[in-house]
């Protein structure tokens, strides 16, 4: 019947996966191009608040970045950062490691028939058996 949704056992769920962990790594401001780094930066820190005093007692002794005192009003302070320095972005870039093509049984996590997870060696083979899936969903709606 058009519109009527079928159980979880006759899905099957396609993914792509690129773990951060495991498919990015850190990088410095000048692989990215770190407009910050590039062209310095202000911060604004609220010293009557304990985040605000931990990031400036951070900044004072242990960043080792260069900065001056730009603007003050009660609590909170404006330091400026002068370029080619890095800034405080966790930057990330791909790895290099192929994506984790996976066919998994069911929907939206449900497997009620317990069928194993398939990982695919390449990208083809995912991309032919998403394509035969699709093929047998058409050939089924072709029927009724």
């Amino acid at each position: 019947m058009a519109g009527q949704r079928l159980g979880a056992e006759h899905y099957k769920t396609f993914q792509v996966e690129a773990p951060i962990s495991t498919h990015t790594r850190v990088a410095t401001c000048e692989e990215v191009e770190c407009e910050q780094y590039a062209k310095g930066w202000s911060m604004r820190i609220d010293l009557g608040s304990q985040l605000g005093q931990k990031q400036a007692h951070y900044i004072k002794h242990s960043s080792g970045r260069a900065y001056k005192v730009v603007g003050q009003n009660g609590g909170l302070v404006t330091l400026e950062f002068s370029p080619n320095q890095p800034c405080f972005q966790n930057h990330r870039v791909k790895a290099g490691l192929p994506e984790i093509f996976k066919v998994k049984g069911g929907r939206d996590g449900y497997n009620p028939r317990g069928t194993p997870t398939r990982v695919h060696t390449r990208a083809e083979f995912w991309l032919e058996e998403f394509n035969e899936h699709q093929d047998r969903i058409q050939t089924v709606i072709d029927k009724r």
